[in-house]
């Protein structure tokens, strides 16, 4: 991070930190979490590890664990939250919002510090995750971000791709570009920021104290990569259980060929089986082992499905702290939807004249456990007290496919032109259930 100061020591000071930090632990890691939450090539990861002729014989194993977990983990948009907005054109302009904010909230549970970039495109908003980038802080607050340079993406794996690397820089003032020697590329004629605020949200976790860059599970990824290399090892064993064959005495090496439907005949020299005496079990067990404590170290509990189907009430039990965790993200999030908010109010004004109310009301949905049993006395004593009827529990099974009570309605009208007729012997009873 650095201080401001002016310009010139902005882009002195990015270009140094960027460069050096392309080549850091840090972003090393960061780019290797990704790559296992998104399963890119994990392989090259631990290849290293099983050298000679060993990857002859076996296949590097690789488990896509790190998305699960992250995803699991992950609770606070797993539905989307009812987002209060006293203007109906603020919903045209954010349709892709939810989908973009359960993006991040999982990038972020990996990563840990991102900025969210907020930007218009074709009349509509635009969320952009930046997980590499340098923040100018506020000299007077050192965790108060007041600027931000991150480099601009090329496609690096092309070898025609020689131009400069390429940098953006955004403060509440300013928003121009610049390449590695430091020559700015201007965006408008006098690199203003025409929205007069930074337009980024800065995603921190909830431990942060006083460091600005915090990790997430990156634990996650890291156990991944163990459990990878395990995984190989375990493979491995399987594949020498057979044990090793030792041939004593003189013998042309051509003409021995191993095989499960294959005889062995050796003229001068003896052969012999040596049994590897691998504990399977217990390599699974270790395994299993490792992944527990990944689960333990991130509020999860589970148990290999090894319990059976459980009730709702005993779920919502086993992860009572995971649930816990939740409530601080939920705040977390609320407070960050908020400053999000107010970014987009002053975009939308500079972009359509637009005043958007000063506030954004935010009603994150509860997390539910299934429990079949509770779910269906719940129902029927709506029924039964007349706080709800069919159309109720058709929305609320499927709001996507019935979104409002009109729907349910013609659903179950179309329904009934289908199956009440003279010759159907399950036809709809028409004097039963017209009001519940």
């Amino acid at each position: 991070m650095i201080v401001y100061s002016n310009a010139k020591d902005i882009i002195e000071e990015s270009i140094r930190q960027l460069k050096w930090e392309n080549q850091s632990a840090m972003l090393e890691t960061r780019d290797e979490a990704l790559d296992y939450y998104t399963y890119n090539n994990t392989a090259k990861y631990i290849d290293q590890y099983f050298s000679g002729t060993l990857q002859q014989e076996i296949p590097i194993y690789c488990v896509n664990l790190t998305k699960k977990l992250i995803n699991r983990i992950s609770l606070v948009y797993k539905d989307r939250p009812i987002r209060d907005v006293e203007n109906d054109k603020y919903y045209e302009f954010t349709e892709d919002k939810d989908y973009k904010m359960k993006s991040f909230e999982r990038v972020h549970n990996l990563l840990g510090t991102v900025a969210v970039h907020v930007g218009w495109e074709d009349g509509k908003f635009k969320y952009n995750p930046i997980m590499n980038f340098v923040p100018v802080i506020d000299p007077y607050d050192p965790l108060k971000p007041i600027g931000i340079t991150y480099p601009l993406n090329k496609a690096t794996g092309d070898w025609r791709n020689t131009d400069e690397d390429m940098y953006v820089y955004w403060s509440a003032e300013q928003h121009y570009m610049f390449d590695s020697t430091g020559k700015i590329i201007k965006v408008n004629e006098d690199n203003v920021n025409p929205y007069g605020v930074l337009p980024f949200a800065f995603i921190q976790p909830t431990h942060m104290v006083d460091e600005f860059f915090n990790e997430g599970a990156m634990d996650i990824a890291l156990g991944n990569k163990q459990i990878d290399i395990a995984m190989t090892m375990l493979q491995h064993h399987i594949r020498t259980a057979g044990g090793q064959f030792v041939i004593e005495g003189r013998v042309d090496a051509n003409n021995i060929q191993l095989g499960l439907n294959k005889v062995v005949v050796v003229d001068e020299g003896s052969m012999s089986n040596i049994s590897s005496n691998t504990d399977i079990t217990s390599i699974k067990e270790g395994i299993e082992f490792q992944l527990k404590t990944i689960a333990f170290n991130n509020n999860l509990n589970f148990d290999f499905g090894l319990s059976g189907s459980k009730s709702g009430v005993a779920l919502k039990i086993e992860n009572l702290e995971l649930l816990e965790a939740r409530e601080d993200e939920v705040e977390k999030w609320r407070r960050a939807e908020k400053h999000i908010y107010e970014i987009e109010r002053q975009i939308v004004q500079v972009e359509t004249g637009l005043q958007l109310p000063e506030s954004i009301a935010l009603d994150y949905a509860e997390v539910k456990f299934p429990d079949f049993d509770a779910e269906r006395d719940e129902w029927d004593w709506k029924f039964k007290h007349g706080i709800a009827d069919r159309f109720d529990y058709l929305m609320a099974q499927d709001p996507d496919k019935f979104p409002d009570r009109q729907a349910a309605m013609d659903f179950l009208d179309e329904k009934k032109q289908e199956t009440d007729t003279t010759d159907n012997i399950f036809k709809l009873n028409r004097a039963n259930g017209e009001g519940t």
